[in-house]
């Protein structure tokens, strides 16, 4: 960590690029301070930094790999674990991912995707010895900027679990369509201010206008990012509620498709869920969703495949969501596909949508 100590001198620029999971990958500037400023953050997270020297930070392993990336997993040493939920519930599939296999396993962080808390509590009870931490940050404000450790009371639930509060030299705000700062408990726009805030994106002068401002006076100025996620703040802690541009329009209802996911993971044996809406003619005609199934549901008592399958499941969502929100049809995957940077592929899955 000693790169933390000291100033190093930087490019003006890093330009990370977006994944592109929504349309052509945007170039993300980050300055060097904005670096820095997550540099001397990050390294607290999951536990003090004096205890990570020398700790080995596992980010997630080569896609390329199936299961059998266990044995990667093993020969790593890793004491923290970064990754999506989503590459976590992948190798929670594997009976063997458990705490024989990561000893040295004391903090799990998870960024990019919405954290179930089933997944937490199966953790927990593979890795009792380790933390886990939820964080919140989109690119454009290098990486995270919040934070906070999930307790067993937390996960204890099935409601939303909260992705922290605001690092040192970050605010949260939430604002309505007009711009203007929502009171805690009422939902709305995502906006980041602070220090680690980007400058804008590479040569696209017209998004920059749109989603990036500059607020405060003269000499005191700070940057801020409109999001375009969904979310409210409660007794300080941020909730994430949704993209925004995931909510659509069917048969004259507004519908939040992660509304809909949210509720899917709710149901007995159910680890992860994607909604996608089949278009025709410009309109929403119905929706799809996708689920995968915890290991330990998926075989009965001699191996078999389970006898619960996509009619069942819309039968027991019915019991949470309104007819109009239900999916017309729900497919069960061994696996959910995965892009490179271990989000759900939803690309992927709306090439099987019919």
């Amino acid at each position: 960590m000693k790169f933390l100590t000291k100033k190093k001198k930087f490019l003006n620029n890093l330009i990370i690029f977006t994944s592109g999971s929504t349309g052509t990958p945007k170039g993300v500037k980050i300055t060097a301070d904005c670096l820095n400023h997550f540099l001397e953050w990050s390294v607290g997270l999951g536990g003090p930094a004096e205890e990570k020297q020398g700790a080995v930070f596992l980010n997630q392993a080569p896609f390329s790999f199936d299961l059998s990336v266990m044995d990667s997993l093993k020969d790593s040493g890793a004491g923290v674990w970064v990754s999506t939920p989503s590459f976590a519930e992948l190798c929670l599939a594997d009976p063997g991912f458990e705490e024989r296999l990561l000893p040295r396993l004391r903090a799990f962080l998870f960024c990019g995707e919405t954290l179930p808390c089933a997944t937490v509590r199966r953790l927990k009870s593979r890795f009792p010895q380790a933390v886990v931490v939820n964080t919140y940050g989109p690119t454009e404000s290098t990486v995270a900027v919040t934070e906070v450790e999930i307790t067993d009371t937390m996960a204890a639930g099935s409601s939303p679990l909260p992705v922290g509060r605001a690092r040192p030299g970050t605010r949260i705000e939430i604002r309505n369509e007009k711009g203007a700062a929502l009171p805690e408990g009422e939902q709305g726009e995502i906006v980041i201010l602070g220090d680690t805030v980007s400058t804008g994106y590479l040569g696209r002068e017209d998004l920059t206008a749109k989603a990036f401002f500059v607020s405060g006076k003269q000499g005191e100025q700070i940057r801020g990012y409109r999001t375009g996620d969904a979310g409210y703040l409660q007794d300080g802690m941020l909730y994430y509620a949704g993209r925004m541009d995931l909510q659509v329009k069917l048969h004259g209802y507004r519908i939040e498709l992660e509304d809909i996911e949210s509720n899917l993971r709710k149901l007995p044996g159910v680890s992860h869920a994607v909604v996608i809406p089949r278009e025709r003619g410009g309109k929403i005609r119905s929706l799809t969703a996708f689920v995968s199934r915890e290991q330990n549901s998926m075989e009965g008592e001699n191996g078999e495949q389970g006898h619960e399958d996509g009619a069942v499941l819309r039968r027991q969502l019915m019991e949470f969501l309104p007819s109009y929100m239900i999916p017309k049809k729900i497919v069960v995957l061994p696996r959910m596909p995965l892009t490179n940077n271990g989000k759900a592929d939803r690309k992927a899955l709306g090439g099987m949508v019919r």
